[in-house]
């Protein structure tokens, strides 16, 4: 993944997926497993960022369960937990 700050303000995110790891249906798959785990972590996002992510599996390699994991590596990379902000919002 790569990212820059937002100068507008706003989160935006861009999926890449590559041709020469799988056809079209395997690329607007990757999106469409994509595309609500980040959107859904806009609200806990404190920072906001224009983001990039990259997928460099082979379609047989792809699975629903690996696209979250690895995207729960990202978010707690990035520091967007949403155990953080349901725990800074009661303390």
């Amino acid at each position: 993944m790569r990212w820059i700050d937002s100068p507008d303000g706003f989160c935006r995110f861009c999926f890449l997926a590559k041709k020469k790891n799988g056809n079209a249906v395997y690329r607007n798959r990757c999106r469409r497993l994509l595309r609500p785990l980040f959107y859904g972590m806009v609200p806990h996002i404190t920072k906001p960022v224009w983001a990039m992510i990259i997928v460099n599996d082979k379609a047989e390699e792809v699975t629903s369960e690996r696209f979250r994991e690895t995207a729960e590596k990202i978010f707690k990379k990035m520091e967007w937990s949403q155990d953080a902000d349901s725990s800074n919002q009661n303390g």
